[in-house]
């Protein structure tokens, strides 16, 4: 069914979203912007490209011999921000003012005037503040590059119309750290990015425990082995699927723990299917969708309390939330809920339903819509010329 009659929006996203015109698109940020022309109509997503001699400049620019240094200072650089703004202004011109707000994710770019016809928002998860704060290692910049990338996030925040957030955590960030007014940064949370609309007569019995991350050290993975072992000791059948990281497993890997790497996302369809327990125990992790995943499928969670994490999960509720980096506590909860199929199902029940009333991709446009609906009208039709 097409939006009504309403705002006209335009999209803008360094991350790529070329598949967000189709029935199911794949990607986080497609599925974003799906959602959003199903409720209101969106007339383009621009994704600013830059050209061959532009990267290479960009990279040449920022050298440094440490790779992870190099990759930091070539992505947040105001240098390479004022590229990408300039692709989207040559982009936002050719629509010719055929649209009344852009709505932008993340912070890479500013479409701001003169040659944007609109007002713009943005939508975020995390920014370098808190990285810097909670997670260095994330953003290997020095003092003067980071200072100088978040003096750039400030601005591009202060000249939006308003900063929705994925969390509360982030939206403190964007008030405290870079001085934003409350009032314009608003919270409304993600969508889960697969889920099931059923759970039907889910099998809790089994003790399944599933983790599911790129950055296995980030994401807590190697407290959650030494955590394994505590498990193993009293339930000896316990078994656990390690799904997503890049690179070979680690060695002396505990019995029972299958390391499946890099997996598409019809194995994780099956693998939420067979899991009657999933955990993420993150150090650092603004705001992981993937809890939502695991919700969505009626899978209890154990997460940390870490960034958001609290206000994805309902400690006792829709799963728990243990201390960051700590062992005895992580296992605790493991052995609690793998030791208990009929918590694990009134865990799991509740987690489902609440991804079905509010968690979903929907409703995170449904929030923006209204928002936007609420602060703008809609901007005469451009006259002939």
């Amino acid at each position: 069914m097409p939006p009504a009659a309403g705002l006209r929006l335009i999209g803008v996203s360094v991350p790529d979203v070329s598949d967000w015109r189709e029935p199911v698109p794949q990607g986080q940020w497609s599925k974003f912007f799906g959602a959003l022309a199903q409720r209101l109509e969106l007339v383009d997503v621009i994704q600013p490209r830059l050209s061959t001699a532009e990267r290479y400049l960009n990279y040449a620019r920022t050298f440094h011999p440490d790779r992870a240094r190099w990759t930091a200072r070539a992505g947040f650089n105001p240098s390479i921000a004022r590229t990408r703004s300039e692709a989207v202004r040559r982009a936002l011109r050719r629509h010719d003012g055929a649209y009344d707000v852009i709505v932008q994710v993340q912070t890479l770019c500013a479409p701001d005037a003169p040659y944007a016809d609109a007002p713009y928002v943005l939508y975020t998860d995390n920014t370098m503040a808190l990285s810097r704060r909670y997670y260095p290692a994330w953003s290997p910049l020095t003092d003067r590059e980071a200072e100088r990338w978040m003096r750039y996030e400030a601005e591009v925040c202060h000249a939006a119309a308003a900063v929705f957030t994925f969390s509360e955590f982030a939206r403190r960030s964007i008030i405290d750290d870079y001085g934003d007014a409350p009032e314009r940064v608003v919270p409304v949370a993600a969508g889960a990015n697969q889920l099931l609309e059923t759970i039907g007569e889910k099998d809790y019995s089994a003790r399944r425990a599933l983790f599911v991350g790129r950055d296995f050290e980030r994401k807590g993975g190697p407290i959650l082995l030494e955590a394994w072992r505590s498990v193993l000791e009293l339930l000896p059948d316990a078994r656990l699927t390690i799904a997503g990281p890049v690179g070979a497993a680690p060695a002396g890997l505990p019995p029972g723990v299958d390391w499946l790497g890099a997996v598409d996302r019809a194995t994780l369809d099956e693998l939420y299917r067979a899991a009657s327990l999933f955990v993420l125990p993150s150090i650092f992790d603004p705001c992981p969708n993937v809890f939502r995943e695991a919700m969505g499928y009626g899978v209890p969670c154990i997460g940390t309390r870490c960034c958001a994490i609290p206000e994805i999960l309902d400690d006792g509720v829709t799963g728990r939330v243990v201390p960051v980096a700590q062992r005895e506590p992580l296992a605790a909860a493991l052995l609690e809920l793998l030791s208990d199929a009929s918590a694990r199902a009134r865990i799991g029940t509740a987690a489902h339903a609440s991804v079905l009333h509010g968690g979903q991709w929907s409703d995170v446009a449904e929030r923006i819509a209204t928002h936007l609906e609420a602060g703008l009208q809609r901007a005469p039709a451009p006259q002939a010329r």
